[in-house]
C-alpha cells in the first residue's frame, strides 16, 4: 500500500508532496509542465490540482522510484520527462 505522508501543497511552480521511501522522507514537487503533460496525455481538460489528485498514486511511484535509484535533488523535482 502506498503511504502519502503529508496533504499537497500547490506551488507557482508545481505541487509541492512527500513520499515515504525506505527509512526516510522525502520532499518532491511535480511541475505543472508536467501536470500539463499527463492532462495531455490522457484528454483531460480539468485544472490542473485536478489532474494532480487523479494521477497522485502513479506520481508518487514516480518519485518513490527516482529516490530508490539514487536522485539526490531536494526537492526531488519530477518534470514532464519523468512521465512516459
Amino acid at each position: 500500500m502506498e503511504e502519502i505522508l503529508s496533504d499537497s501543497c500547490v506551488l507557482n511552480d508545481g505541487v509541492a508532496f512527500e513520499v515515504a521511501a525506505g527509512n526516510s522522507c522525502r520532499e518532491c514537487v511535480v511541475t505543472m509542465e508536467a501536470l500539463a503533460h499527463l492532462r495531455r496525455m490522457h484528454g483531460f481538460s480539468m485544472d490542473l490540482t485536478s489532474v494532480y489528485r487523479a494521477f497522485e498514486a502513479r506520481i508518487h511511484r514516480v518519485a518513490r522510484r527516482l529516490v530508490f535509484t539514487g536522485a539526490e535533488a531536494s526537492p526531488l523535482v519530477l518534470g514532464p520527462q519523468v512521465f512516459h
